[in-house]
């Protein structure tokens, strides 16, 4: 009887905490959920988490001399973790890019859309800045690496973006039917 009271005498005050302290159950994280999600064996080739980072080089051209110069003006590696996945069926987007290090821990906003393109050999990949502002990156993928690229000029300057994708996961999985479903 002692027993029975002191246990709800706990679970009410859990209860009024909130929830329950130790619930019991096994707990994952949003990571450890994609990479269950990405270990089957029903994904496409692209899927996959990333780590990403960014070379901007300015490409000028000289006022007397020939010739163009060419300097890295910033360099960020590893600045931040993604997944690109699938977008449902109807989506007007192949794939999306979710943010895996966003400054808020319960936000996974989509940063980012990728569509095939027609013959395959790439994908056109558009960025979401935070303000509204989409940026269009030409993008193809080789073993495990994505590469996008994005130009502007300005006045007799051209700065170009180069974002590199290293997939984290999964690495060097033999996926026949991804490979085949790669357009």
């Amino acid at each position: 009887m002692l027993a029975i009271l002191v246990l709800s005498c706990h679970i009410a005050v859990a209860q009024t905490n909130g929830r329950l302290k130790n619930s019991g159950y096994e707990e994952i994280d949003l990571e450890n959920m994609m990479k269950r999600y990405f270990g089957k064996s029903l994904g496409y080739s692209i899927e996959g988490i990333y780590s990403v980072s960014c070379v901007i080089t300015q490409r000028t051209k000289r006022f007397l001399f020939n010739g163009e110069r060419i300097r890295v003006v910033g360099r960020e590696d590893n600045y931040a973790k993604v997944a690109i996945m699938k977008d449902w069926p109807t989506s007007n987007r192949d794939f999306i890019e979710v943010s895996l290090s966003y400054r808020k821990a319960d936000t996974f906003p989509i940063m980012g859309e990728l569509d095939i393109l027609a013959d395959g050999a790439g994908y056109i990949y558009t960025h979401i800045e935070p303000d509204g502002q989409r940026l269009t990156f030409s993008m193809v993928e080789t073993d495990g690496l994505l590469e996008a690229e994005y130009s502007k000029i300005e006045k007799r300057r051209t700065i170009t973006y180069r974002l590199t994708y290293l997939k984290i996961y999964p690495t060097g999985k033999a996926n026949v039917a991804a490979q085949g479903r790669n357009r």
